[in-house]
């Protein structure tokens, strides 16, 4: 059951990640983090090589954090206009 959950989010995961870089949202980005979440969890414990993909919800982070900036500069400027 478990493992399912797991690959469901994974899953859910990379789809919001992909429609997150394609349309440049920061909120489907974050939501790409906090799907990952339970699986970088669950990788933490691993004795081996697979450990480090704990880091894997690092990616979206990164990338919330440009695009929130990117639309925050591009409000300004709609802004001022």
């Amino acid at each position: 059951m478990i493992t399912a959950v797991l690959w469901i989010s994974f899953a859910l995961s990379l789809i919001s990640l992909i429609a997150g870089i394609m349309s440049q949202s920061w909120k489907l980005a974050i939501l790409s983090a906090i799907l990952l979440l339970p699986l970088a969890y669950y990788l933490s414990g691993a004795e081996n090589g697979l450990r480090y993909l704990m880091f894997l919800p690092g990616v979206p982070v990164l990338l919330t954090i440009i695009y929130y900036f990117q639309s925050g500069q591009s409000n300004q400027k709609q802004k001022e206009n």
